[in-house]
């Protein structure tokens, strides 16, 4: 008789999962340049979550190092843990891509494609800096 009892669970399990919506940026620009070659570059910039005032130091973590602590003084973030310090860079990367991408399409300015010049990422900012594989007319 605990048959009937997991159909519903797996149901609501399935909708749960199917209603998850992709992070939106709270911010982003997309700036377009066409050089006087005729070379069409653009630069994507994105970020995640609440700005902070320029100056503002972020709050901080009760220390866990020193006497009876788990990980030495002076240790970064994220140490002794999988991944390091390194955050949710990969995550910022991935929305951001995907945005980008989006926006190309829609502005049809990279009509053959593009590649990358430079990106510069952190836990909650991407910056992407790209060419279009084909040159504008002129």
């Amino acid at each position: 008789m605990k048959y009937p009892l997991i159909i519903p669970i797996a149901a609501s399990l399935i909708a749960s999962s199917c209603s998850s919506t992709p992070k939106i940026p709270s911010t982003e620009s997309f700036v377009t340049h066409i050089t006087e070659f005729g070379h069409k570059r653009f630069t994507y910039k994105a970020t995640l979550g609440p700005e902070r005032p320029t100056g503002e130091r972020p709050p901080r973590a009760p220390s866990a190092g020193g006497p009876g602590g788990d990980k030495p003084r002076g240790a970064k973030p994220g140490a002794g843990k999988p991944g390091g310090g390194k955050g949710n860079s990969g995550d910022i990367r991935k929305i951001a891509l995907e945005r980008m991408e989006i926006l190309l399409d829609e502005s049809g300015f990279c009509n053959n494609g593009w590649f990358l010049i430079e990106q510069t990422l952190d836990q909650r900012r991407a910056e992407i800096i790209g060419e279009c594989r084909a040159v504008a007319p002129q």
